[in-house]
């Protein structure tokens, strides 16, 4: 910036330094200042026409960062938003927020609108050490970040732009008859027989371990032949209605007589008791237990017997099959002989169970 010093202030000079010091601003620092800008905004076309864009879109920038909130207001504020949803899912959310700002202790306090594809993406791999959990963290962080877009607190989604983890998939093994078997006496012989309708139901009706829980009494309807599950009970949020069929129903008939519809199909304490029966029953150890090893093996032994892929797909809640190929279904093992006896033998129990 050149200041010219052979000639005098003119009038309209003179006026513009008295403008300058009415704002309470030296004029020295008004023509650095100056320099700045017109430094900043340096580039092709007329200098005074770049440095006003760039006065202008400093503006915005600052009025969008001031407008902006932080990462953890957002979460509460997405939470709120969502208090509707399935206690569930708000737990989950609640969960992957509260891992990825004690990982990322900056990302608490950090602006919404200020962060970038590429923090989204490191806070994600501090955070989260599988593939699986890094691509449940990043719809977590997309969603609240996507909250944060309609409130107008950031101007892009910026984990939406974080390529998403590849997963690959494990096949799971359907348990064999023997081991279906195994399980359902061993609820049946725990527990005065507490835990064995909520069995029934995952290895039967391929109802999933989260939905058993919210199931009572009056939702199973011996006369109808259906399961009926509420929007609240689904992982989908979506009703479903899934059939009872005769070996499941023999076992409901024999356990629903007690107590009133309002009653838990699962028992107080179920989770100790039920991870007690699944213990006991000795199967998988080797393996370890897969939560939902009880809704493959249905998937697997109903498409062997029943041979219907689009009835398989409407009990099961999907509403394309593509998860249903791709995830469920494993027929090592099993062939339309098993298929048959898995669902038309009645309950038959192995051998007693073994003291501990």
């Amino acid at each position: 910036m050149n200041i010219p010093t052979s000639s005098f202030p003119t009038d309209a000079d003179q006026a513009g330094i008295f403008l300058i010091r009415s704002l309470g601003i030296p004029p020295m620092d008004a023509f650095l200042l100056l320099k700045d800008l017109l430094d900043t905004s340096r580039g092709r076309g007329d200098r005074i026409t770049r440095a006003k864009r760039c006065i202008r879109l400093g503006g915005e920038a600052l009025a969008d960062r001031e407008k902006s909130v932080s990462f953890s207001q957002a979460v509460r504020a997405s939470l709120e938003a969502r208090k509707h949803r399935r206690p569930r899912t708000l737990q989950e959310i609640r969960y992957m927020a509260a891992r990825m700002m004690k990982k990322c202790p900056e990302l608490a306090r950090k602006q919404v609108r200020s962060i970038t594809p590429e923090d989204c993406g490191r806070y994600l791999r501090k955070s989260f050490p599988t593939p699986r959990q890094r691509h449940k963290g990043r719809l977590i962080l997309s969603g609240i970040l996507n909250y944060s877009l309609k409130r107008g607190w950031c101007r892009r989604n910026a984990a939406f732009l974080v390529p998403p983890p590849i997963l690959r998939e494990k096949r799971i093994r359907a348990l064999s008859l023997y081991e279906a078997k195994r399980l359902l006496h061993t609820a049946e012989q725990l527990f005065r027989g507490e835990c064995l309708p909520a069995c029934a139901l995952m290895l039967y009706a391929g109802i999933r371990p989260h939905e058993v829980k919210r199931l009572t009494w009056k939702h199973i309807n011996l006369k109808s032949g259906l399961v009926s599950l509420a929007p609240t009970h689904t992982k989908t949020g979506g009703s479903r209605h899934v059939s009872i069929l005769p070996v499941l129903g023999s076992i409901l008939s024999r356990m629903s007589s007690a107590g009133s519809p309002a009653r838990s199909v699962c028992p107080p304490n179920w989770e100790k008791k039920w991870k007690e029966v699944r213990r006991r029953s000795g199967i998988l150890k080797k393996s370890g237990w897969v939560q939902d090893v009880l809704r493959h093996t249905y998937a697997s032994y109903h498409l062997a017997h029943f041979c219907n892929q689009n009835l398989l797909q409407k009990e099961m809640g999907h509403s394309s099959p593509s998860l249903l190929l791709a995830r469920y279904l494993n027929m090592e093992g099993i062939t339309s002989a098993t298929g048959a006896m898995f669902w038309t033998h009645s309950f038959v129990s192995p051998a007693p169970l073994k003291e501990d």
